[in-house]
């Protein structure tokens, strides 16, 4: 999303303490220059693939030593290609820092660690970059789509700066003095005044026209819009959805053009990952300039990182990136969710989280490690399988029984740096050690579904 009233105020206040803009500009584009960074070399003709979307907010302008910070972000999160919205300077400058390539093109820079082999645009929308990984070509979109005809909000009973033949008070930021638009026509027909499902399926027939040459494609960015997986029969009473149930086109038209969402494939269930991006809390900015509809829960996942089925691709894992708490009717919240959310070292530059993908890029197929689930298999406790990009593991005899619910047969095993990740589905014995959010904690007596760092619950943090 973008926020130019909050941009203006920044400004304002940094000429008013005696520096132009400009000079905070220039300052910010004098990053030293670091040696051409190595690719990740391939391992048994696997390549890892890290995937960010991070919308930079005005080009990182918001805070001091930007490029700075996030280059530290890239670093922490081991980003081997990070799409970067709203990018200003900030590619080139965080590209100086790392050695890495770089392309600024449209309002989203790609910055990669891996080489980039040739660059364009699709729909002046969408940043296309041809990488190498390690001899196979990976094409690399970034969007920031149209952030006005904010859709979302309306069910919310908030205007997008809606343009167009549409009743007063569809043109501002402000509460419409009719309430909540509940009409799900009339709110997908300002989603699609947006441009943005256009976008879309412009993009999906770029993608298939590089499918068809042999190339994976990978697309992340913000799309300034909530996901058709997110708004469904679970989630209608979430989030101030009040009750509405809604096909937002531009995932679904990338969804239908065979394209993969990595972290709902992670993570399939909305209610206990909602995987929200935006808005963030950013503790160096009062919750007033961090929201836009200050009464309502506006919490939404409008940053994605998507992917090509492909048998040389596997998604490893996927994360929610940055500070632990969100805004909630202008009020600071801690995040109550199963999502991992992981905290960089570094000043946090947005008022968005960042998503990030983890995937496997092979040279010929990638070998499943474990076969996929079969419905109509007879499963016994020990035997693994794989399901929507995670390994699972049965609890005990199951035959037809979906992988997924948090009690069920299957668990999610997970492993983060060589240790066992939590995972709320995965049963841990007294003693067990687990890593979640960054900390490793140890189970006091067995527990299943009960995330570490809960008060008096069955964890205790080490160190």
């Amino acid at each position: 999303m973008s926020s130019a009233p909050v941009r203006l105020r920044r400004l304002l206040a940094t000429v008013a303490a005696g520096t132009t803009a400009a000079a905070t500009i220039a300052a910010l584009a004098t990053a030293p220059v670091a040696a051409a960074a190595e690719p990740k070399p391939e391992v048994d003709g696997v390549s890892e693939l890290n995937v960010l979307a991070f919308n930079v907010w005005h080009g990182g302008t918001q805070i001091d030593d930007a490029a700075r910070e996030i280059a530290d972000i890239l670093t922490g999160t081991d980003a081997d290609v990070t799409f970067l919205p709203e990018q200003g300077d900030a590619p080139a400058q965080v590209a100086a820092l790392l050695g890495y390539d770089h392309v600024t093109a449209t309002d989203t820079g790609i910055v990669s660690r891996y080489p980039i082999l040739e660059t364009s645009t699709v729909d002046r929308w969408w940043t296309k970059a041809v990488l190498d990984v390690n001899g196979t070509e990976v094409v690399a979109y970034g969007g920031h789509l149209e952030y006005r005809w904010y859709a979302t909000y309306l069910p919310r009973g908030y205007g997008g700066a809606v343009q167009g033949d549409w009743p007063d008070g569809w043109d501002t930021w402000d509460k419409l003095p009719g309430g909540p638009v509940t009409d799900v026509d009339a709110v997908l027909e300002a989603n699609r005044q947006s441009g943005r499902p256009a976008t879309a399926a412009a993009l999906v027939a770029d993608v298939q026209a590089e499918r068809a040459a042999g190339r994976i494609a990978v697309v992340g960015g913000d799309f300034n819009e909530p996901s058709v997986q997110d708004w469904t029969e679970e989630t209608a009473d979430l989030q101030d959805h009040n009750g509405l149930v809604i096909p937002w086109q531009s995932t679904k038209t990338l969804l239908d053009g065979g394209l993969v969402d990595a972290f709902r494939e992670v993570y399939p269930d909305p209610v206990a990952n909602p995987g929200v991006t935006w808005p963030s809390d950013n503790p160096l900015f009062p919750t007033s300039e961090l929201t836009w509809a200050p009464e309502a829960d506006e919490r939404d996942r409008i940053d994605y990182v998507f992917v090509t089925p492909d048998e040389r691709v596997t998604i490893d894992d996927a994360a929610v990136v940055g500070p632990q708490s969100t805004i909630v009717r202008n009020e600071r919240v801690e995040d109550d969710s199963a999502d991992e959310i992981r905290t960089p070292d570094a000043v946090w530059p947005s008022d968005h989280k960042a998503v990030l993908a983890s995937f496997s890029v092979c040279d010929d197929a990638c070998a499943p490690a474990v076969p996929a689930w079969d419905a109509s298999a007879v499963y016994t406790a020990g035997d693994e399988i794989s399901y929507e990009g995670s390994t699972w593991r049965a609890a005990w005899w199951t035959r037809g029984q979906e992988p997924g619910a948090p009690y069920g047969p299957w668990e999610q095993i997970a492993e983060q740096d060589g240790a066992a990740r939590w995972t709320p589905s995965r049963i841990f014995e007294a003693g067990s050690v687990a890593v979640h959010e960054g900390r490793t904690y140890v189970a006091q007596w067995w527990t299943r579904n009960e995330k570490p760092g809960t008060p008096w619950g069955p964890w205790r943090a080490q160190g």
